[in-house]
């Protein structure tokens, strides 16, 4: 840099602000809107909407059931379950809806898919008649190279892969097994490593686990004994932890980019709505509004491209320029 003219410095700066400033308006855009699924029009299908709740949009119309969507890493894909083909499958769809493709074909029964922050791969849970249950596998973002992570005689589900990659957390029935005796575990990408986050408190049931987006926080739905359902959050370590929510069933949270936010599905009103709060619990707002006796669950937010490295210490202002050639 020392031997470039000043002017020719200029003009990389200047071109380097240019590219931050157009990075961000993306990050923005994506971070905006909010996916989810509803059976609003009579069957199960994938919708967005803004972070306050308007501008709905229709992203599948298929007469059968589309669920838990999820953003790929730079906003631009959504991966969903689907039983459009003979069981449900997972496939993926440009954010607007379109070119739908369908990844998985083998006719086991697979939810919940979770992309790696580098959107090369994807990991989800999947029912083989051959294994028995349910165990986490993950695949690459088209469809091939699965392998089996979890690899244990109880049923493992709901996986969410941290923002750095190096962990997934996902909810096991072992260490117990008994119905009702779900916790969060978390384990390596790999497979190894697994380890009990929950079981060494006093919640009796657990389950859908999500990473802040430093990494530093799940949030998850669990409850004491045969209380209701609420959000909780705890450190990444399973350590500290604290009650959000206090009315209602509450389930299914999900992380603003920023980490400011928590979307998450209750039944304070009677029916699945979709609702945003403060990460204290608190200035709790409904932002889904439709007919008396339909449903609205699983949002996904957009990871941020202002992503913020596991230390909590670097901010990155290049997310979206590192994510370009990615899913």
């Amino acid at each position: 840099m020392d031997n470039i003219s000043p002017y020719l410095r200029r003009c990389l700066l200047l071109l380097l602000l240019a590219l931050m400033v157009t990075s961000d308006s993306a990050a923005q855009r994506f971070e905006k809107r909010i996916v989810f699924a509803s059976n609003r029009d009579g069957d199960w299908d994938i919708y967005s909407m803004d972070i306050n709740g308007d501008n709905l949009l229709q992203l599948t119309n298929h007469r059968t059931t589309d669920e838990y969507p999820a953003f790929s890493p730079n906003g631009r894909r959504i991966a969903f379950n689907s039983n459009r083909g003979l069981s449900p499958e997972l496939y993926v769809m440009d954010s607007d809806g379109n070119n739908v493709i369908r990844l998985t074909h083998d006719s086991f029964l697979k939810s919940r898919p979770s992309w790696s922050p580098d959107g090369k791969r994807i990991a989800f849970s999947s029912f083989r008649l051959d294994v028995g249950n349910s165990e986490i596998y993950a695949m690459d973002a088209d469809g091939t190279n699965e392998k089996n992570l979890s690899q244990h005689e109880m049923q493992d589900v709901l996986p969410s892969w941290s923002p750095d990659g190096s962990q997934i957390a996902f909810v096991s029935f072992r260490d117990g097994g008994a119905f009702e005796s779900r916790h969060i575990f978390v384990m390596n990408a790999d497979g190894k490593g697994r380890r009990n986050l929950t079981g060494g408190t006093d919640l009796t049931d657990s389950f859908s686990p999500t990473w802040s987006p430093d990494g530093s926080k799940i949030a998850f739905s669990s409850r004491f004994i045969f209380v209701g359902y609420d959000i909780y959050v705890m450190t990444a370590e399973g350590k500290k932890l604290e009650r959000l929510t206090e009315e209602g069933n509450s389930s299914m949270p999900t992380f603003s980019p920023d980490g400011r936010k928590i979307a998450f599905v209750s039944t304070r009103d009677g029916d699945k709505n979709i609702y945003l709060m403060d990460t204290s619990g608190r200035n709790v707002v409904k932002l889904t509004r439709s007919p008396p006796g339909t449903d609205n669950v699983s949002p996904s937010w957009p990871p941020s491209a202002l992503a913020v490295e596991p230390n909590g210490k670097l901010p990155i202002s290049w997310g979206v320029l590192k994510r370009t050639g990615n899913p």
